[in-house]
């Protein structure tokens, strides 16, 4: 099977992978999402996904810029939207074409429930809203964003041990399984 066009089988998954299914989910929902709503849900998502099953859902890191968690190749998939809802989906380039080419699709079911279930929880709120939330007092993005130390040159990623450990301390707000 051409590696383009595989399916993608288990986590960790391409940001991208997951932002594309909150994206289908969306339009399932007939609702729009904006990039700043699309990065914040994806990070709930991954957040949820390391609180109920120990393990990493994205794997890319997440960093701490000034709205919130943001993964670096979701912004660059999307940056083009502005503040406009997103219309298309998130490709990637293949160095040995030259050409974009579609992102592998999540097939695990179970997964697809949760990352599902997520966006039915969190698509109601607006961008602001949900960055809002990922600036709480004592969240990964404030111990970052308002740290005294200096980062170097790892910027200003947001380490996955402590997304999880925020995550397991939150009440459930919702069914996940």
């Amino acid at each position: 099977m051409n590696r383009a066009n595989a399916p993608v089988a288990g986590a960790p998954y391409d940001a991208r992978a997951v932002a594309n299914l909150v994206l289908d989910r969306a339009v399932e929902l007939n609702t729009s999402v904006t990039q700043l709503q699309l990065y914040k849900i994806v990070y709930f998502a991954h957040g949820w996904y390391l609180a109920v099953n120990s393990e990493k859902l994205i794997s890319q890191s997440f960093e701490a810029w000034s709205y919130g968690p943001v993964i670096r190749v979701l912004r660059d998939a999307f940056k083009d939207f502005g503040r406009e809802p997103i219309t298309s989906k998130a490709e990637r380039f293949d160095i040995f074409t030259g050409e974009l080419r579609p992102i592998d699709a999540i097939t695990n079911d179970r997964d697809i429930v949760f990352i599902n279930q997520i966006v039915d929880f969190y698509h109601v709120y607006d961008g602001w809203e949900l960055s809002d939330l990922t600036h709480e007092s004592g969240s990964p993005w404030d111990h970052v964003w308002n740290s005294g130390k200096p980062v170097g040159n790892l910027g200003l990623r947001i380490d996955d041990e402590a997304i999880c450990s925020y995550f397991v301390q939150l009440p459930r707000r919702f069914p996940v399984h």
